[in-house]
């Protein structure tokens, strides 16, 4: 059924689209015939995949697939011709393009990001392009370019409110059924359905098996849709949009493809009970927004603007989730953005600000406050709370370190093993572990309902009308309050039920994340610590309480929700940003010195054990990634690391035309270095020269030399230069303060020359020895051209190009920073091995913007 059920579909669709074209169009038996023969060709060649249209070779007996689609040209040529033109003919040209578009999205396979599909930004650069473009532009379009920026930001706002509402009320409708359903409003949850309404399926085999068959359904079609459709959309996206905002380019992250596949697949991975929540994907689909409607205004297509705009998109899409305006600026300040400028820093408000109002107008909630979570209370801390608090910071650091350690082996263990991947495919994983965690949390009342209702219930305090509201009865069900509505603390094994929830859950979240759907791990984190710290609440107020260690009485709602924000900063590492989002998400603001004991705890004892969750899914999916400060020593130069094997345009060669042309065919970089024999004399893009080249060729011959004057308007003369002894550590600052994309290393000769281009050092070539500790990591994927070949053969000088430099060895040690649980390594090992499986055994570190030879020409080494 899952297989067949997109084809019918989609054959509905273009039989639909066809039979209307071919209604409206001339009835001439000659059209008909074209047309019938076109439907015929068309219904023997196409696959039966839905999403993987493309013609099978030879499937007509016409050669090539080639020569196929010029056989369906010459048939819609010859029908369109015998038409009389038209209205009519117009439509049905019209409707027929129509069709074709709505299939060419699927004929492009995406793919997971990879080192070698990441493209680095030249940020200065851009910075630099956007600056003479206000100067050249008038005041009345540079005001206009300011509105521009404020009524961008509060558009993506607003469009990732409408998402959260659309996914909230999704996960409520879907999510019920599981449970039961509301005779007079079907689809309804159980909080909204009129009261003696609502049919639940029960405790025994019918609802057992309705919760099981019906969550590991919604778990196979979310794994289904995101591994066929659009695998970029699996997981939170946060590491992906850290990598972005890094300064580099990931294509098929931010596209509106996967925006369309991450939404309905966050929704039914959240209705199925999987252990993850949707709110840190919200990061992702605020940047699939902003990316979407960068496209529509020119200023925003700069590199630099746009990133701007993906850092308040960030905090819009946290803010609409929590509802935690300040705390979503500060987590795209403290978590996410590598570069945030003040008027950064304006945009993500403004963005948040829109997002946060909507929110509040709306009363999404039900409950009159802004966030689901708001609770109330009255108790004020003793000093011996203090000591409890800073117990639960360490749990929740050690527990936020072992989950690090045991998801990143096995989603590493995952990637390695080749059997796992080839037999256990992401869609039958997806089921297998949702049937899995079905079934464990059947048995507990804690663990059956989805994790954001049984945190508001382990937050908030007993209510003195139980049974009144959904939440207090979700309390007296699951033992957290008795039928009076006092607190329970030892009542019908409570203590055991909350440590066996948060053990359940820890080990569901441990195999959930890293799967194909999409997934975040706020929610269940703050599920962990909740029960964690009523656990330590409960105990203390059984053995000690109204002693003379507790002279006071205990609140577990207090304990459950700093140990909630305990365990998320063991797990992400936040610190700022996350008290203040607790804080706006409890309105509990009289205790943010406990929010801040044990969430300073929590991320020294992780940072002392192994990194945060984040930054290793960002090494595990091999995605380069440029840290601000980094926990080694450097004893390299930039002359130990730096690419000698260079592809250079050399004025005292004189190159022709003709050799430009072969160079630029030869090699696919995005620019070369000019020098003048060994005087460095600036840098020259692709674009450029390919544009300069297409111009000359009018005007003159392919053998007339190219001179000094005609490469001067577009050569690049400012660009960052470093001596060769220059410590790494320089080149570091370079990097992340500037956004440098390439350093120049220019020495000078013992002879007293100056400017000598001796070699280069690229962002991505710092970060390969850093990470691998590889010199020299550019490897020989080029087919030559014939002219190349020949030249290289014959050991002549026909081609004035310099491409014969070997890369030079080098003496540099590699910077390891040792862990105690050793993920970093195993995580790195696991990208490495995907990308030599992904290339045949041939590890490739260069892209196509390293200016340094990539495509090296065999026959020159």
């Amino acid at each position: 059924l899952l297989r067949l059920s997109p084809v019918v579909v989609q054959l509905w669709v273009m039989a639909r689209f066809e039979k209307f074209s071919d209604e409206i169009s001339d009835a001439s038996p000659s059209a008909q015939s074209d047309v019938r023969s076109t439907k015929s060709e068309k219904s023997e060649c196409w696959g039966m995949s839905p999403f993987k249209l493309g013609r099978s070779q030879g499937s007509l007996g016409f050669g090539t697939p080639g020569d196929d689609r010029h056989q369906h040209h010459s048939a819609g040529s010859n029908s369109r011709s015998q038409r009389a033109p038209g209205a009519d003919g117009r439509a049905a040209l019209w409707r027929k393009r129509l069709v074709s578009s709505m299939k060419k999205p699927w004929k492009k396979k995406q793919l997971q990001p990879s080192w070698d599909s990441v493209r680095t930004v030249e940020l200065h650069e851009e910075e630099r392009m956007l600056h003479e473009q206000l100067q050249a532009n008038s005041c009345l379009l540079s005001w206009s370019w300011a509105a521009q920026e404020w009524g961008l930001a509060a558009t993506v706002g607003a469009l990732c409110y409408m998402t959260y509402v659309f996914i909230e009320v999704s996960v409520g409708a879907l999510s019920s059924i599981r449970f039961g359903y509301c005779t007079t409003h079907p689809f309804k949850p159980e909080e909204q359905c009129p009261k003696g309404n609502w049919e639940a399926w029960g405790d025994g085999m019918v609802g057992f098996g309705a919760s099981v068959c019906l969550g590991t359904w919604m778990a196979a079609m979310s794994a289904w849709i995101v591994s066929r459709l659009a695998p970029a959309a699996s997981g939170s996206g946060i590491p992906e949009v850290k990598t972005i905002l890094n300064g580099f380019v990931l294509p098929d992250v931010p596209t509106f493809r996967t925006l369309l596949i991450k939404v309905p697949g966050l929704i039914l991975a959240v209705s199925s009970g999987l252990a993850l929540g949707h709110e840190g994907p919200m990061v992702h689909v605020g940047v699939c927004w902003a990316h979407l409607l960068s496209r529509i205004f020119p200023q925003f297509q700069n590199e630099g603007k746009k990133r701007q705009l993906f850092s308040a998109a960030v905090a819009a899409g946290v803010s609409s989730a929590f509802g935690t305006p300040i705390g979503g600026v500060l987590f795209s300040l403290e978590e996410v953005s590598s570069h945030f400028p003040s008027r950064t820093l304006l945009m993500a408000f403004v963005a948040s600000v829109c997002a946060t109002l909507l929110l509040s107008v709306t009363n999404l909630t039900g409950t009159g406050h802004l966030t689901l979570f708001s609770v109330t209370y009255t108790v004020k801390c003793h000093p011996s709370d203090y000591v409890m608090f800073a117990v639960l910071g360490i749990a929740g650091g050690l527990v936020g370190a072992l989950f690090n350690a045991l998801n990143i082996r096995w989603c590493a263990f995952k990637k390695r093993k080749a059997c796992y991947k080839k037999w256990m495919g992401p869609v039958r994983e997806a089921s297998l572990l949702a049937f899995l965690t079905l079934m464990s949390s059947w048995p507990l009342h804690l663990t059956r309902p989805l994790n954001a209702e049984t945190i508001h219930a382990l937050f908030d305090t007993c209510s003195v009308e139980p049974g009144e509201t959904a939440r207090s009865r979700l309390q007296e069900e699951i033992g957290l309050c008795t039928q009076s509505g006092d607190s329970n603390f030892w009542g019908q094994g409570l203590l055991a039920s909350l440590g066996w929830a948060a053990a359940v859950r820890f080990c569901q979240m441990v195999l959930t994340i890293g799967t194909a759907c999409p997934a975040g791990l706020f929610v269940p984190s703050l599920f962990i610590g909740a029960c964690l710290g009523r656990c330590l609440a409960l105990g203390i107020k059984a053995l000690h309480s109204m002693t003379a260690l507790f002279p006071h009485s205990i609140e577990p709602g207090v304990y459950s929700m700093v140990g909630a924000a305990a365990v998320l900063g063991g797990v992400s590492r936040m610190t700022i940003s996350l008290v203040v989002i607790m804080l706006e998400l409890t309105g509990g603001l009289d205790y943010v010195v406990p929010f801040m004991i044990c969430v300073l705890l929590a991320k020294a004892v992780g940072d002392g054990l192994n990194e945060g969750i984040y930054d290793l899914q960002i090494v595990l999916k091999g995605y380069p990634f440029l840290h601000e400060e980094l926990d080694a020593t450097y004893t390299e130069r930039c002359c130990d690391v730096m690419e000698t094997g260079l592809t250079k345009l050399d004025l005292r060669l004189a190159p022709r035309l003709s050799d430009l042309q072969v160079m630029l065919r030869a090699f696919t970089f995005r620019g070369f270095p000019i020098v003048d024999g060994q005087h460095f004399v600036g840098y020259v893009r692709r674009s450029a020269l390919e544009d300069l080249l297409a111009s000359l060729e009018l005007t003159r011959g392919q053998n007339e030399m190219l001179t000094v004057e005609d490469l001067w308007p577009i050569t690049d003369t400012m660009v960052m230069r470093m001596v060769p002894d220059a410590p790494l550590s320089q080149a570091h600052r370079v990097f992340k303060q500037l956004g440098c994309q390439r350093i120049f290393v220019v020495g000078s000769l013992p002879g007293g020359q100056q400017d000598v281009l001796q070699g280069i050092l690229t962002k991505k070539n710092f970060l390969s020895f850093l990470q691998e500790g590889r010199v020299g990591h550019m490897v020989d994927q080029s087919v030559m051209p014939e002219e190349l070949q020949r030249d290289a053969e014959t050991g002549g000088n026909n081609l004035r190009i310099a491409y014969r430099e070997p890369q030079r060895q080098s003496t540099a040690h590699h910077i390891r920073v040792s862990e105690l649980f050793s993920v970093m390594d195993a995580a790195s090992q696991a990208a490495g091995n995907e990308q030599r499986e992904d290339q045949g055994g041939i590890v490739a570190s260069a892209s196509e913007d390293d200016v340094v030879q990539s495509q090296q020409p065999r026959a020159a080494a």
